[in-house]
Order: C-alpha cells, then structure tokens, then sequence
C-alpha cells in the first residue's frame, strides 16, 4: 500500500533529480511486501537496497506500545483505542498488559523493555547508516511497521533529521504504534495536524499540514469522459450516477444494493444508475461472493474490480490495490457517492460530488464496523452538514433522495470541496515539488539556510 501511494505516485521525483536518494525495501520474500517486485518499480533513477528487518527488537517495540495504548488517558477515543487494543490483543494478554500499564508499573516496565532492545542492538540498520550516512530518513509509512521505532531512536542517536509522512487520515489518532516521535510528520491537513499532536504527541510546529501524496494527481484532468465511462458499463448517460462505494467494514452491502433498486423501482428515489465498487480489501462486504452473479436492475459493477469480486467469488479474499488514475476517472464521471464508511468519501469531497455517510448501525455481526464508527476522524465528518450521513438502513432510501437532489448544484459542489480542506490542504504547486524544498530546509546544516527554505514553502 506504502509502494502505491509513495513510489506509484512518483512523489520523489524532484528529490532524486536534485539529490543522491536510495530507497530502502525490506528483503526479497518478506511477507509485508505481497507481490511487490522492488525490481520492477519505477523509481525514477534512484537506487535502492534491501534492510532485513530485526524480528527480535518487533517483538519488543509491539508490546511495550500496546501497554503503552492501554495506559489511562481522559477522553472518549483513548478510551475508544483502549477497548481496539484490547479486543486486538485478547483477553488473557490483554489483562496481563492493563496491570503492566498502572501508574508507576508502567515506568518499570518499560525500562525493561529498554534494556532487552539494548541487548538485541540492530547491527543491519546501524551498518546501512554508516554506509550512507544519510543527511536526512524520510519514511512514509501507517505511523507503524517494522521499521519505525527503529529509525526513530537511530535518528535520535545520529542527530540525522527524520521526516515520517502519513497514509492515511486514521494513521495519528488509530493506527499510529511509534513508541517515541519523529521529528518531522507531514500529515493531509488541520485535522491530523490535530490528531498528530493530541494522540501522537507531536510538537504543532513539528506537524506540518502537506496534503495527501496519494491525491496529487486529483489535480489532473481524467483520462476519460463521463461518456466514455458509461459506454464501459452500458449505463444510459441521460441517467444520474450513483457510486456506491463499499468498506473493509464487514456489512450487508449486496443487501444495501438490493435495497437501493428495489427503491428505484418503487420511484421512492430518482430513477439512476449505481455503480458499485468493492472496497480493495473488503471482499464485497458480508456475503460478497453474491454480488457478481445476482441479476442487478440498476447496479453495475465497476469494471476495474471485477477481476477481484471473481476471487472473492472463488474464496480468495486478499487486496487488489487499484491505480488512483482510475480511481480518478470514476470519481470525476459520477454524480454523487454513498459509502459505509470509507476513505473514498473523502476523496468524493475532494472531487464536489454529494456524498453520504451510510451508517448501518443494526448489523450487530459487523464487528469491524462496530469498532470503528465512533472513532474521531470518522466523527469529525458526521459534524459537517455538508456530509450527509444515513443512520441506519431505514434512513439510507430518505438521504439517498436528499444527495442526489444536490446533484448539479455548483455552489454546494464548491463548498463542499472548501470544508474538505479539513481533511486534505490542498495546493497549488505538486507534492514532489514540495517535498524536495521540504527535506532540503531540514537537511541542510545551517539555520538561516533551512529559515530561508522553510519561509519560501
């Protein structure tokens, strides 16, 4: 997912024109890189190396984190994250861990854990450091992995400055497992600027809002017409669009769909097309393997994914990670967006569709999505009325006649995209540009030269 966003995107580029960049992979089989072949990569002339990763220290740094985690702090998404890790963990390690996390049991044990990783020293990563002797570490990563923790006490010893990027908007207040800080974390926007000083611990001047690298090419004209896109799926173009975007969330979405037509049919919503996109990894929902070879009226699914849903449909129930360019071509021929929750609606805001947050709060068995739609970076959506939001499947059919009412409406379109600035900052120049400028103002060994950058990004 990393390789997608950070090296598909071609985000380094202006860096490696300008500057001596080595990527580093961990080694060739190892299970976090899928069937990523680091050979085939277009990395844009720079070199690259391998760093095995050091599964004695990961054993260390992921349970001093998640006592860390289970450790009390007020407020309603510590508590939230607390109740995460504990369902993660299980019930046995995770009462072990609460007592390990008590005030004053907690600074002992994590001196322990300090001194087993002093035993265990990372001979790999210290030799890569010598070797290159890096001015700068730039790590786009969830805000945890196997290298992280790492890197952040490697940098601190080495006074090298480390600049970690983030994914994704969950990463600072859900996904984050970094036992210390970076000194630099370049976040989407306000929002996880908030997030990364609130639950990561970042110094605000050390947060720097920098958009997301996934999204630069939203920037773009699509590479297809709204009519070519219909003519894929045999869709009437006359007829409004409806993208029904599915979640990792575990819920009824072939029932979702079947409700959506048999509406249409009843005329208790605008007769349109919908379109329906599996979620990457979300294998349909519950029940997925249903969704291709059912007899749709209305729903057409989206031919990029259907290559996955026959897996699914087979029992194989992996990711498939689809170009953001197509994503791109799909969300500018739309019209309009509902979702149960997923990153997509954001990017739908991005592009001033009407979007909808569907809440199906009576499926009690999708646990993923019961964990899950409390959390604050999803809560800070809800507060927006220019996000619609369907509490439950009696009020999908009553939100979905009130979105596609929004449809064409230019002055809803652009505010739209305006709130969505909280989420993603957007920018005029590209994110390659601007990361360049960026890892040159904290590499570079004097301050007024770094003032000086700094001031001009």
């Amino acid at each position: 997912m990393v390789t997608r966003h950070f090296v598909h995107s071609r985000v380094f580029a202006d860096l490696i024109k300008k500057h001596d960049v080595t990527f580093v992979f961990p080694e060739p089989g190892y299970k976090r890189m899928g069937d990523v072949e680091v050979g085939q990569l277009d990395l844009c002339g720079a070199d690259y190396t391998h760093l095995t990763v050091h599964q004695g220290r990961q054993r260390l740094w992921k349970p001093l984190f998640q006592i860390d985690q289970l450790r009390w702090r007020p407020g309603r998404q510590w508590k939230l994250v607390r109740w995460v890790y504990i369902d993660a963990i299980g019930p046995k390690a995770a009462a072990l861990y609460r007592v390990a996390s008590l005030p004053g049991v907690f600074a002992l044990v994590r001196r322990f854990f300090e001194r087993k990783l002093a035993d265990r020293p990372y001979y790999d990563l210290d030799a890569l450091l010598d070797q290159y002797q890096p001015d700068a570490l730039i790590h786009p990563c969830v805000l945890e992995g196997v290298y992280i923790n790492d890197l952040i006490e490697a940098a601190s010893k080495r006074s090298i400055p480390f600049v970690t990027i983030m994914n994704s908007w969950d990463n600072p207040s859900t996904k984050r497992a970094m036992v210390g800080t970076p000194d630099w974390l370049l976040v989407w926007g306000e929002q996880t600027k908030r997030h990364a000083v609130e639950y990561v611990g970042m110094r605000p001047e050390r947060a720097i809002k920098f958009g997301a690298a996934q999204f630069d090419l939203f920037r773009s004209r699509a590479t297809i017409s709204r009519t070519e896109f219909c003519g894929e799926h045999n869709i009437d173009p006359v007829l409004p669009v409806l993208l029904y975007a599915g979640s990792s969330k575990e819920s009824d979405e072939f029932g979702h769909l079947r409700a959506i037509e048999d509406a249409i049919d009843a005329g208790r919503v605008p007769k349109m097309a919908v379109v329906y996109r599996p979620h990457p990894w979300g294998g349909g929902g519950m029940g997925g393997e249903r969704l291709l070879d059912h007899p749709w009226r209305h729903v057409y699914v989206e031919n990029s994914m259907r290559g996955y849903l026959e897996a699914v449909k087979a029992g194989h129930k992996g990711k498939t990670l689809p170009s953001y360019e197509r994503t791109h071509d799909l969300l500018c021929s739309v019209d309009a967006l509902v979702s149960p929750l997923s990153t997509i609606i954001v990017e739908g805001a991005l592009h001033g569709k009407p979007v909808a947050c569907f809440l199906p709060t009576e499926e009690q068995s999708a646990n993923h999505f019961q964990r899950t739609v409390s959390l604050i970076h999803f809560e800070d959506m809800y507060r927006m009325p220019e996000f619609l939001k369907a509490n439950g499947s009696d009020e999908l059919i009553s939100t979905l006649g009130e979105l596609m009412s929004l449809v064409g409406d230019d002055s809803f379109s652009e505010r739209l995209k305006e709130v969505s600035r909280f989420f993603v900052e957007s920018f005029d120049r590209p994110y390659s540009e601007r990361l360049c400028e960026f890892v040159e103002s904290v590499a570079l060994p004097t301050q007024d030269a770094r003032a000086s950058l700094q001031a001009a990004i």
